[in-house]
């Protein structure tokens, strides 16, 4: 797994990065091969928001989530992502079963 981690009118801090990996490490369980997550964390007023795009050889999944503490999007984008890659796995053995019959 590649973690790329951005920042846009913040600095970054070792909490901040350190709560993004314990964060990403739980998405992959979802996968067995290689990919990337683009982390982007951003500031604009008082609006913080965290954008996750993971991407794979076959596949790309996007969450966006906004709030007035940036720990808070963490919390609330991770199972965004975890809601689409269960669905895409649902339909991949569901697709698998139908058609061994």
């Amino acid at each position: 797994m590649e973690l790329n981690i951005s920042y846009r009118h913040l600095e970054s801090s070792p909490s901040i990065e350190d709560k993004i990996h314990q964060k990403a490490f739980k998405l992959k369980k979802f996968f067995q091969g290689k990919m990337n997550v683009d982390w982007i964390c951003s500031v604009e007023n008082t609006i913080h928001s965290s954008e996750v795009t993971v991407t794979g050889d076959h596949f790309s999944y996007h969450a966006t989530a906004e709030s007035d503490d940036l720990y808070k999007t963490f919390d609330e984008v991770i199972p965004k992502l975890e809601k689409q890659l269960v669905r895409k796995k649902e339909q991949t053995r569901n697709t698998i079963h139908k058609n061994a019959k």
